[in-house]
């Protein structure tokens, strides 16, 4: 990242504590924070609550805390937020009622759908983004607003309707610049329509029971869809056990539970839209 852009400023880990050490540095700061792991915070409650805080900040640009802890202020954040989460951190995140309150409708949530490799990888250097957020907030492109409504409605399911309108503009537009497009064209559309199919993924792991009940993330079925993308709709069991590190019982108990069938020691995982979904998915 550092490579591409000029102010980049990573943290391992975070917590309101440490950003009170960091504030000044905040203060102002339009560059990108990477906060690599929030799971290795101490407790349930201050990760939930640091992501609700930063979710917050990247959003109001402004934080006041003051509390019996912390007396934290940052002002003029405009900086750009990038978070890492493993499944089950983001698991304990989406079953508290803050994610619903604080954190969904205020943020954009990308599904890696990538089996680690152990291959070192040299990100590359990428001239077009260069100066990309001047570019982004001075030039003019000439956007299509009912496809945009489109692929909002169609793809985006847990932002309200003018936060979803807004972030596919955004990808649009975005796109349309690094193509050097001053009128978004089929080429664009069609980029950030690969992209969006991440949100129908998104529409099969987050679930509730009802509308005044909380989220919950299916982290097995997230883990089930990652290997059919690599290896087809049916694969042994085995595979899954190893990347999961648990036990065959736990498998056959979460496939059970998730209505899938093994046959044979085969997961077969049959739902044929989420396929056609996985295979195209950026």
């Amino acid at each position: 990242m550092k490579l591409n852009f000029d102010k980049v400023l990573t943290l391992n880990t975070v917590s309101q504590a440490s950003l009170k050490q960091i504030a000044t540095e905040l203060n102002n700061f339009d560059g990108i924070l990477f906060v690599d792991d929030i799971g290795a915070i101490n407790t349930e409650y201050m990760r939930v609550t640091t992501m609700a805080t930063l979710t917050y900040l990247a959003y109001q640009h402004y934080l006041r805390r003051l509390d019996y802890q912390t007396n934290l202020e940052i002002k003029n954040f405009n900086a750009s937020l990038i978070i890492n989460l493993q499944p089950a951190v983001f698991e304990e995140i989406v079953n508290n009622t803050s994610f619903e309150a604080n954190i969904m409708d205020k943020s954009y949530r990308y599904y890696n759908m990538r089996i680690p490799s152990n291959k070192p990888f040299q990100h590359p250097r990428i001239k077009e983004l260069q100066h990309i957020k001047d570019k982004f907030e001075n030039m003019k492109v000439d956007i299509d607003k009912q496809k945009v409504e489109a692929m909002a409605n169609n793809f985006m399911t847990f932002n309200s309707v003018i936060r979803r309108y807004k972030i596919v503009y955004n990808f649009v537009k975005l796109t349309a610049i690094l193509n050097g497009h001053k009128t978004a064209t089929s080429e664009d559309y069609r980029f950030v329509s690969k992209m969006l199919l991440n949100n129908i993924i998104e529409s099969e792991l987050l679930e509730r029971k009802g509308i005044s009940s909380r989220f919950k993330f299916n982290t097995f079925l997230f883990n089930v869809m990652l290997m059919a993308k690599y290896y087809g709709n049916m694969f042994h069991y085995s595979k899954l056990k190893t990347y999961l590190n648990v036990s065959t019982k736990t498998i056959y108990n979460y496939a059970k539970a998730n209505n899938i069938k093994i046959d044979n020691g085969y997961i077969i995982y049959d739902n044929e839209r989420m396929l056609r979904v996985l295979r195209n998915v950026i």
